[in-house]
């Protein structure tokens, strides 16, 4: 093993060593969100007997495998929901990291996932997704493109050409390219959602997964807001399909069944010709077979919203807020060039 490879593995580790320790704060943050105190003070405390914890209560993983999940104090059981997020936080930190390497971008990248997992867990655990959290993600993407239009007009300024305002950078620079990501995450997702009035009687998603598409919206921009919203639904309906498949069989839901195996067959075609042939280099092409795919995937969701109300007894909710955050984190981690400012 080369020194620079055991390097290279050291860094690696300290990275993901921060991001548990991040994981750590995260947990705070969750926990104290529902009860309304703030994430600075009182210091970490066990949420059974109030003691406060000592520092060696707070070592991210390994204080929960010291104690063998119970309090030093009371001997309550503590949540495995502790370590599972700092693991979690961990390896995303990692994959951040190797994705974007040791840049200003990273430091952004790591805002977006840590509120991505936030937002995650707060609606997995009491179906909740806090304005704050929120609000937080759209901040920090309109804040980021700002500062990448802003360096972009500065380099400009220094070549020899210099910088001319022009009606195509108007609409093409990244705080733009935000701003209408913003404001069309916002517009897709409420008609989305009542248009579940129409099949279910209800909402076919709640107001907080709104602004979560406008927070990744305002990351990503709007040329990618059919992308995020499909994955998405790929990601819910692969959540919610054991869930069911043996419904459907027994209540003979057929059409339902045909929606969801129409949505993944195409859904499976649509990604490998991308990735493997040339049939999408018109964009025109591309954004029509991601509308097509889109219009598919929200048949489906409808169609296992409608399961869903006819079988309240029978199935179990799944929120639509998770499957937006995990497919913002897969955007983040495999495709650089979705970022408006990493991409270059």
């Amino acid at each position: 093993m080369t020194i620079e490879l055991i390097m290279i593995l050291m860094v690696l580790f300290f990275v993901f060593c921060v991001g548990t320790v991040i994981g750590s704060f995260l947990n705070v943050v969750i926990l104290r969100a529902f009860s309304g105190e703030s994430i600075v003070l009182p210091p970490s405390k066990c949420p059974k007997c109030g003691n406060k914890l000592k520092w060696w209560h707070n070592i991210p993983i390994i204080s929960y495998i010291l104690l063998r999940g119970k309090c030093y104090f009371c001997h309550e059981k503590i949540s495995i929901q502790y370590p599972i997020i700092e693991a979690l936080t961990g390896f995303v930190f990692l994959a951040v990291f190797i994705k974007f390497g040791l840049t200003w971008d990273t430091l952004f990248a790591f805002a977006v996932a840590s509120l991505l997992i936030v937002i995650s867990v707060t609606d997995i655990k009491e179906r909740v997704v806090f304005d704050m959290h929120t609000y937080s993600l759209i901040l920090v993407g309109l804040v980021y493109n700002l500062y990448i239009t802003g360096y972009g007009v500065v380099q400009q300024f220094n070549t020899i050409v210099g910088f001319h305002v022009t009606s195509e950078w108007c609409l093409t620079n990244p705080l733009t390219v935000s701003l209408l990501g913003l404001i069309l995450g916002a517009v897709i997702m409420e008609a989305a959602a009542r248009i579940g009035y129409l099949i279910a009687g209800e909402r076919a998603f709640g107001e907080g997964d709104t602004y979560i598409a406008m927070g990744l919206c305002a990351v990503f921009g709007w040329l990618n807001i059919i992308a995020i919203i499909v994955l998405a639904i790929f990601i819910q309906l692969l959540l919610t399909l054991p869930l069911f498949l043996k419904k459907l069989a027994q209540n003979k839901h057929w059409w339902t069944i045909i929606s969801l195996v129409v949505f993944f067959v195409y859904a499976v075609a649509f990604y490998s010709v991308e990735h493997f042939g040339s049939a999408f280099d018109n964009i025109l092409i591309h954004l029509g077979a991601m509308g097509v795919m889109f219009v598919l995937g929200l048949w489906a969701c409808f169609c296992v919203i409608k399961g869903l109300k006819d079988n309240k007894d029978n199935l179990t909710y799944l929120p639509f807020g998770p499957a937006l955050a995990i497919a913002g984190l897969l955007l983040l981690v495999t495709n650089a060039n979705l970022l408006l400012g990493l991409g270059g």
